[in-house]
């Protein structure tokens, strides 16, 4: 699967004496979405979320997650990517709360391809 991370935002924190760095990028692909006649490939944007922690500037753990496929629409999943580094969700906890927001998200690249269909 082939994906670029488009932006990004970081926090850095202090716990227990170990410096933890997250990093939150959003990230595009493209997926075939079926529009009634054929399968159209539209823009795909996701979530990922890196952690790593440090020791005395010394990586001692590091977690990645990544939802790939949240919308076509880079907005608004770019408005979700901050509320998720501005309530510092850990890669450990980012498939959890996608699970709880995806109804928001489920029709999108139905939408998508209906605008598309007008376009054309």
């Amino acid at each position: 699967m082939h994906y670029k991370r488009v932006s990004e935002y970081q926090l850095t924190d202090s716990v227990e004496g170990k410096t933890v760095l997250t990093k939150y990028f959003l990230v595009k692909s493209q997926v075939k979405v079926f529009n009634g006649s054929e399968d159209i490939e539209v823009p795909s944007y996701g979530i990922e979320i890196s952690e790593e922690i440090f020791l005395n500037e010394m990586l001692i753990r590091k977690l990645v997650d990544r939802v790939m496929h949240v919308s076509p629409y880079m907005e608004k999943v770019e408005e979700l990517l901050r509320y998720f580094k501005d309530m510092s969700v850990s890669p450990l906890h980012l498939c959890d709360i996608i699970d709880d927001n995806y109804y928001k998200y489920v029709d999108d690249y139905d939408e998508y391809i209906k605008i598309c269909k007008i376009a054309i």
